[in-house]
């Protein structure tokens, strides 16, 4: 679908079908400074990356990796969706069952690394990273359950973003813009 892909509503947003997904999903909050600061430092047009995984939710990572109604994101944010034409029906299931097995766990195990956000704007990816914590870029890792080829450690959204770009299977599913 490339730079040509369908721009959707909120409504379409809320109601992809269910045999889509999962979907991973780059954003860039217009509202928020930070958001602003992160996309002018990256030089970027996104700075979040989550994936939907169940129709009208998204699986987040906030202060915790938690389940958001899209509808939170609607308001302020530029939407990207991301899906594979290769994914098959098990490839799809694995990646929605890691997501819902990341959402049951403890908020401590899933907590945000807000250290990893200085190395980020320092430059510096993972050197400054925590283990036993994450950022929503982490979560990009769900991709290697379905694709081996996989290999991105401590991205960054718009490196995600790229890494997609670069693998013909891959294609832009839809953008949302609020008018």
């Amino acid at each position: 679908m490339a730079d040509d892909c369908r721009w959707i509503d909120e409504n379409g947003v809320s109601n992809v079908p269910v045999d889509d997904l999962p979907l991973l999903v780059l954003s860039y909050n217009y509202q928020s400074v930070i958001a602003t600061l992160i996309n002018w430092r990256r030089r970027s047009s996104c700075n979040h990356l989550m994936w939907m995984h169940r129709p009208g939710f998204f699986a987040s990572q906030g202060a915790f990796y938690s389940e958001i109604p899209v509808k939170k994101y609607t308001k302020s944010h530029r939407l990207k969706f991301w899906t594979c034409k290769t994914w098959t029906a098990a490839d799809r299931n694995l990646i929605i069952s890691e997501i819902n097995n990341w959402l049951k766990k403890p908020k401590f195990k899933t907590r945000y690394d807000f250290i990893a956000i200085a190395g980020q704007l320092l430059g510096l990816g993972g050197i400054l990273q925590n283990p036993l914590t994450r950022i929503c870029s982490d979560y990009g890792s769900f991709l290697k359950l379905a694709d081996d080829r996989y290999d991105l450690k401590y991205p960054a959204p718009d490196q995600v973003d790229e890494w997609l770009k670069s693998h013909k299977e891959y294609e832009v599913y839809c953008k949302y813009l609020k008018d």
